[in-house]
């Protein structure tokens, strides 16, 4: 293992000996270079408001994430710096960013809040693949632009819409592709009707998956099955107003989740039905004045139904649901006052209703149906005001971004109980019995202020070079789930606290990086201080061994990232990127749990006369054992991949593309670091063979 480790070393080692060496001589590549439309340039952010502040941010194209066989929106973001995979399942995957999971992060689809009833609910999965235009990325504290909820980093996926055109025309595109590791089938199609005023946009998609081959075998009750439909439209009234407006069905059945802590160890899970529902639209007014540039009024709903069955052992069944509608109104201003200052205000506000329910069947004797109440029926209201100015001190070197927000949060729920109802079905006749209607949480009303701010500096020393130092304060009030669960599912139950105090921060990020013509180089380095940060931490309750939400009086998280891109030829292109994240409780300096091990990507591409394209990378993670704890196994691993995709070939009216690689190519018997709640078998996909044909019309 330790001649992997140093292999890897040196590796990453060569990118920046190859930069001292490019830096040197950069006078000379200018004169020769005769690559000069490949060069790389600044990334230019779209779709998400981080373009108003300096933030670390990362792009990933849809087209990309298709190309590399990724079965999940998470397996493609995995591939970003300092994002971690952290799974339930093959399909139910999320991910953590800089050591924040789940329940630190905001995810959003076309700038829609998603949220589920729990911190790992799969709902990243429920994002059609094949119709991703791009996946936006924010690193570190989003409080300022989108409040409570985004302490930790943004994520945005942003689906495929077609632009206007002088005529009427009809495009669209059908793939399909299959995987040898679960034997996943899937389907995708787009059809855009446009014109010059007016567009339309109907998708769909269908996936089918068995249980899915890891070198030691199948990984059982790991098969999924899902599709999706959407619809979108746009319509121009002049030159300056247009109406978006859109829609979009996403369905799982069948959806295997392969035990964990919260299950016992040979449970079989699985989402019998796992829905998702959105409906926007948003009116834009462009120009109105010299000063109002741009007027944006959006209005949203979004709801998420999950419904779990558990067959605990042979005469134990629970079947948990849950049902979240979130609603919002968002109206935002780009006001310009000369050019060197200009401003972004806006108001949001946004509802989120929940309510679960949880049965129990035993069977062991008569047959005992239990009906339970595990979260109270519960609802978070927020209102916020933000405003984001932007001063060019010097168009050559200064720049000055400051952001402040401040929001109304209403939480209230009603009463749970443990038990609502019990009865039993003695030869087939149903008689009814005392519940234990024990009370699990009060019902009760939380009003709560909270603010954010932001500022950041960007230098240029040289031409190429640039600087950006940020500071933020931001918050997140506690969670429903948070406060409220009560998951009991014959595992180690996981309950929550009312009485949580809103996490705080404060949140610095040092960035560098360099644009060259065939060479991009950024880092950052940042550290993070928190205050009352929500964690879980074992502890009794009721007499019983449980994960308990609690606050943690000071957290402090330090690390870094870098992420290499250069280009060695017209041909060939060499891309690595490494994060680390060191974090621990401030006060009794014990490691937090769940923070993602040293990871990096090493990758070759290389273009055959723009004809066809393939790639090589190693995906490698190390950790030692000090800090992964005591009596913890380390992750250190390094996966080889491999893949190929074509450029579109006409044939007639149409045009065929092909895509496919090969994933885990020595089939290593490997286990994801934050991949932890999986049962009986906790290893990765073994290997895979990946092909994909798209035909284009």
């Amino acid at each position: 293992m330790f001649k992997i480790i140093f292999s890897i070393v040196v590796v990453l080692m060569l990118p920046f000996v190859v930069f001292a060496q490019h830096h040197n001589h950069d006078h000379d590549h200018e004169i020769a270079d005769s690559l000069t439309h490949k060069q790389i340039s600044e990334i230019t952010v779209q779709g998400i408001l981080a373009n108003k502040l300096n933030f670390p941010y990362q792009m990933i194209q849809g087209e990309e994430a298709v190309n590399h066989g990724f079965i999940t929106p998470a397996n493609a973001l995995h591939h970003v710096p300092g994002v971690a995979l952290s799974r339930d399942a093959i399909w139910a995957t999320s991910v953590n960013i800089r050591g924040f999971s789940e329940s630190k992060l905001l995810f959003l689809t076309d700038g829609d809040r998603m949220q589920t009833a729990s911190d790992i609910a799969g709902v990243l999965s429920t994002v059609d693949m094949g119709n991703l235009d791009k996946i936006e990325v924010i690193k570190g504290a989003g409080s300022v632009i989108y409040g409570t909820g985004a302490m930790g980093g943004v994520v945005n996926f942003i689906t495929k819409r077609p632009g206007y055109t002088e005529r009427f025309k009809t495009t669209g595109h059908f793939s399909t592709g299959f995987h040898t590791v679960n034997s996943l089938w899937e389907n995708n199609l787009n059809v855009n009707m446009t014109n010059q005023d007016w567009y339309l946009a109907l998708d769909g998609s269908y996936r089918m998956a068995q249980n899915t081959m890891t070198p030691q075998g199948k990984l059982p009750n790991s098969q999924f099955n899902d599709a999706s439909w959407g619809l979108k439209g746009g319509m121009r009234n002049g030159d300056n107003q247009e109406l978006l407006v859109n829609y979009n069905h996403f369905e799982a059945w069948n959806v295997g989740l392969p035990g964990g802590s919260v299950f016992s160890p040979n449970a079989t899970v699985r989402y019998l039905g796992f829905a998702r529902n959105q409906l926007n639209g948003e009116y834009v007014f462009r120009d109105l004045s010299h000063v109002l540039k741009m007027l944006s009024i959006k209005a949203y709903t979004q709801n998420i139904k999950r419904e779990v069955e558990n067959i605990a052992n042979p005469t134990t069944a629970v079947f948990p649901g849950s049902y979240n509608v979130t609603s919002g109104l968002k109206a935002t201003a780009d006001l310009y006052f000369n050019d060197y200052e200009t401003m972004t205000v806006g108001v949001e506000g946004w509802n989120r209703d929940q309510q679960t329910s949880r049965m129990k069947i035993s069977t062991a004797s008569d047959t005992i149906v239990i009906r339970e109440q595990p979260t109270p029926k519960a609802n978070m209201f927020d209102i916020g005001v933000f405003a984001q100015h932007k001063w060019v001190v010097d168009p050559k070197y200064w720049t000055i971004n400051t952001g402040l927000r401040l929001d109304f949060i209403r939480t209230a729920n009603d009463t749970a109980f443990r038990e609502i109802s019990k009865h039993k079905y003695v030869n087939g006749v149903r008689t009814e019995m005392p519940a234990n209607k024990t009370v699990l949480f009060q019902e009760g009303t939380k009003n709560e202020l909270a603010y954010s701010a932001h500022i950041d500096v960007a230098f240029k020393p040289a031409e190429r070079h640039k600087l950006i130092f940020s500071v933020a304060n931001a918050y997140r009030v506690a969670s429903i789930e948070e406060r409220f669960k009560y998951i009991d599912q014959l595992g180690m139950p996981l309950v929550g606290n009312p009485n949580l105090k809103p996490e705080k921060g404060l949140f610095s990020n040092l960035s560098y990086a360099y644009t060259g013509k065939k060479l991009l180089f950024n880092t950052d380095v940042f550290a993070n201080y928190l205050f009352d940060l929500i964690t879980e931490k074992k502890g009794t309750y009721s007499g019983t061994d449980a994960l308990i939400s609690t606050n943690v009086d000071r957290a402090l998280y330090l690390g870094g990232e870098f992420d290499l891109k250069w280009l060695i030829s017209h041909e060939l292109e060499f891309e690595t990127h490494a994060s680390y994240v060191y974090a621990v409780d401030a006060k009794t300096k014990e490691h937090l749990l769940f923070i993602p091990a040293l990871h990096g990507i090493v990758k070759l591409h290389y273009h055959f006369h723009d004809k066809i394209g393939a790639y090589a990378e190693m995906d490698w993670e190390y950790e030692s054992e000090e800090e992964h704890g005591e009596n913890q196994e380390a992750h250190r691993h390094a996966i080889f991949n491999a893949g190929f995709h074509t450029t579109p070939r006409k044939m007639g009216l149409i045009q065929v593309q092909f895509m496919g690689g090969i994933h885990n190519i020595m089939n290593l018997a490997y286990e994801e670091h934050l991949s932890s709640l999986r049962g009986v078998n906790r290893l990765e996909p073994g290997r895979n063979i990946f092909l994909k044909a798209k035909v284009l019309f």
